[in-house]
């Protein structure tokens, strides 16, 4: 009878010491990487080119070093490109923003 309490008591001691070493420690964040936090990105609607005589020029938006996504993928933009680096773009059909780079 002491014999088995004995095994029991080696038996439950060694299986707490197993246990105790397996995961458990979810406390420490030390090693979490956190990446920086970037600002949202500034977005502008591409206005409309209309029926203006110009072909919607005189309606464009500067957009000059700044990025067009279409929000349609059937949209249509007009860009219109000066001798002096500046990009002017209106709408012709659907949507479409400006974001800020």
């Amino acid at each position: 009878m002491k014999n088995s309490n004995i095994k029991q008591i080696a038996f439950l001691a060694v299986s707490g010491l197993f246990l105790s070493a397996c995961g458990g420690g979810g406390g420490s964040d030390y090693n979490v990487i956190t990446p920086p936090v970037t600002p949202p990105v500034a977005e502008v609607k591409v206005p409309q080119c209309g029926t203006a005589a110009d072909m919607g020029k005189a309606l464009a938006e500067d957009v000059t070093g700044k990025t067009i996504q279409k929000v349609e993928t059937e949209a249509e933009v007009r860009i219109w490109h000066s001798p002096d680096s500046t990009k002017l773009a209106c709408m012709i059909t659907g949507t479409a923003v400006i974001l800020d780079n």
